[in-house]
């Protein structure tokens, strides 16, 4: 009985790690676009949009912050959105043992993100997304390189190392002062 019940709960804990991200459809969606199209905000952004979109990005499925945001992004293409921003993040953590062992501490952090696009705005000016906030250039990658990236400003071609910044998060050029998008 014993072993039985061991399996069931093994089988549970296997089959619910991980799977797709679920999205749950608020508005029309738009033609697919690429993941790089997709901006990562960190918080709801000033200018005027409508949520098309809620994606929720399987527990335990991403190590980092910056996996979970390049998912969620990419699941947003798919439905051709503009932005994404985190609405709410969530975790808990508990320790369980098996056969009179102890296991490990193990944290689940749940996210739960919007899917925007960008209303038509008033603004004349293609250069800014609102009066108070610019838009910035994306940077591009280095090949073979994963954490770095080529400044859209810097004409030399050095590299600027992003690792820690989530993709969509802005970083600062260090030889021109000058804000980008990480992709």
């Amino acid at each position: 009985m014993a072993k039985a019940t061991a399996l069931v709960v093994t089988l549970a804990f296997l089959t619910s790690c991980g799977g797709p991200e679920v999205w749950i459809p608020q508005g029309n969606s738009r033609p697919a676009v690429t993941r790089e199209h997709v901006q990562y905000l960190d918080s709801p952004p000033q200018r005027p949009y409508r949520v098309i979109g809620i994606i929720t990005p399987p527990s335990r499925e991403y190590e980092t912050l910056a996996e979970a945001v390049k998912a969620m992004r990419k699941e947003a293409g798919k439905h051709g959105a503009d932005a994404v921003y985190i609405e709410s993040q969530t975790g808990s953590g508990w320790r369980f043992s098996w056969g009179g062992g102890s296991g490990g501490t193990f944290r689940e952090v749940t996210f739960r993100a919007k899917a925007i696009v960008w209303e038509p705005s008033s603004s004349p000016s293609p250069l800014t997304s609102s009066a108070t906030e610019p838009m910035f250039p994306m940077a591009k990658a280095v090949p073979g390189k994963p954490g770095y990236v080529f400044s859209p400003f810097d004409t030399k071609g050095r590299y600027i190392d992003v690792r820690g910044y989530p993709p969509g998060s802005k970083a600062k050029d260090p030889w021109t002062d000058k804000i980008f998008i990480v992709p």
